[in-house]
């Protein structure tokens, strides 16, 4: 009998030690609310919704949030972005407008939390229901407290760095008062001009907006996204429009230019662990007259990191050598590398990191 109740006492306390090990197991990494926000039947006309997302961790341990991703279906409105302590509470603010978006709507938000590099999704859906369009040829209608603007989004597409593009929206008061715009306090990049729009707009009328981006100013490549926000109605509110494309390497002028060469721009790790990074390498060879410059490294996921040295001189080859960090990933994945280079021929390679990540 006594060992019969020895027994059981054995074995309640190895269930509780594996109850405890398993609470704190799942307790580890970021606790959401939820993950999933369902919006219900919204309409179209709503103008832009915004959706927060709460959460917290347990671990003792600071953590940061990286790679957030909402896969160009909505717009990040704020995240933390410093150290996230235990025990607070914080908030993930995400916008989105269902203008031109009829029927079952869906979008998806990507992060990881670091350093245990761990990978979340976040979900909106909503069903929304078809309303008119204030201007039909338009393809992104929003409002902001009585103003209307035919499309909050600007999109470039693939321009090169010594360009400059015009472009412009429809503004209209839909309002009942007049709307009053706070040119002194807007918030514009010193390379992008905006003409056309009154510092007075009566209800019921509309202007266009003209938005000329000087890219050479800009001294950027690669992907590309300003935010233009111009304050109206003594401040309560703000009309905000995105910029968005990418910039890419204008052609040398030289005849004694660079010329890239490269044996291999795939490396397949094949099966890797996902418990710590790895490293591989790429070879570059400047074929050309004259020095070639790496000017800008993209990667498509912050597990990959690239190191380089420029320039290479001509006839020179160096090792591009990249840390491949597989944690809180899992089965095949495929990364990429931009390099932004000054080769006429070539400017933006793109290489390849393929690899089977197994538990």
């Amino acid at each position: 009998m006594f060992n019969t109740v020895k027994s059981f006492l054995h074995l309640l306390i190895l269930g509780c030690v594996y109850f405890t090990c398993s609470m704190a197991s799942a307790q580890s990494g970021l606790l959401f609310e939820t993950k999933e926000i369902n919006l219900g039947y919204i309409p179209e006309d709503t103008g832009n919704v915004v959706v927060d997302f709460y959460f917290s961790h347990a671990s003792k341990k600071k953590m940061i949030i990286t790679d957030m991703d909402t896969h160009g279906g909505c717009t990040l409105l704020s995240w933390p972005q410093d150290s996230l302590h235990a025990g607070q509470k914080y908030k993930i603010a995400i916008k989105v407008n269902p203008k031109n978006r009829p029927g079952t709507f869906e979008r998806k938000i990507s992060l990881r939390s670091m350093p245990d590099s761990t990978a979340y999704q976040l979900v909106i859906k909503s069903y929304v229901e078809p309303a008119e369009k204030v201007w039909n040829e338009n393809t992104n209608e929003t409002s902001y407290g009585g103003l209307t603007v035919s499309s909050d989004y600007i999109r470039v597409g693939n321009v090169s760095e010594n360009s400059k593009v015009e472009r412009s929206v429809k503004i209209k008061n839909t309002g009942k008062e007049p709307i009053s715009f706070m040119f002194s306090k807007a918030k514009v990049p010193n390379y992008i001009f905006i003409k056309g729009l009154p510092d007075k707009l009566a209800a019921g009328l509309e202007a266009t907006l003209s938005i000329t981006i000087d890219f050479a100013a800009s001294q950027k490549l690669g992907k590309y996204m300003e935010m233009l926000e111009i304050p109206f109605n003594k401040g309560e509110n703000e009309l905000m429009i995105y910029v968005i494309g990418k910039i890419i390497p204008a052609p040398a002028t030289t005849a004694n230019k660079p010329v890239v060469e490269m044996l291999l721009k795939e490396v397949d790790l094949n099966e890797v662990s996902a418990e710590k990074p790895l490293q591989g390498s790429f070879v570059i060879k400047n074929a050309g007259l004259s020095p070639l410059l790496i000017r800008k490294v993209e990667t498509s996921c912050l597990c990959i990191d690239l190191e380089h040295k420029t320039p290479i001189a001509p006839g020179a080859s160096a090792t591009l050598s990249f840390t491949f960090d597989p944690r809180g990933l899992k089965g095949i994945e495929e990364k990429r590398i931009m390099l932004y280079t000054n080769a006429p021929d070539q400017p933006i390679i793109t290489l390849l990191v393929k690899a089977k990540v197994t538990p």
